[in-house]
């Protein structure tokens, strides 16, 4: 019924939009996704303007905001509730850079199981 409403009240392709945003969010495959859909799907989504290039990650969620402190984000990656894309991430090490990009636009993070956050370059 909640499909039928959607394509009633918008169209079949936002409705096909919604469907492969929300497995891909509930998959993990948010790579797969297009700037485009991001947009759409993370609209309500804390957005963050990225200011460095290449940063190592403990130190860059603490610079964005994300973190509050170095430890806290050290201890958070090596848990595993951190998530780049949808991919986890429990390398202390992990630099970011633009091979990490979507589109060479967008990084997704997730801390823990439901914070989102959209990274725009």
């Amino acid at each position: 019924m909640a499909a039928e409403i959607t394509t009633f009240v918008h169209s079949e392709e936002d409705l096909n939009q919604a469907i492969k945003i929300s497995n891909a969010l509930f998959s993990g495959d948010i790579a797969s996704l297009t700037a485009e859909e991001i947009e759409q799907g993370f609209k309500d989504v804390p957005t963050i303007q990225a200011t460095k290039e290449d940063a190592k990650l403990v130190d860059w969620l603490v610079e964005s905001g994300i973190e509050p402190s170095k430890r806290q984000s050290r201890e958070d990656i090596s848990n595993g509730a951190i998530y780049l894309n949808g991919e986890r991430c429990q390398d202390l090490e992990k630099v970011i850079s633009s091979s990490d990009r979507i589109e060479d636009k967008y990084l997704i993070i997730r801390k823990g199981k439901k914070k989102y956050f959209l990274i725009q370059y």
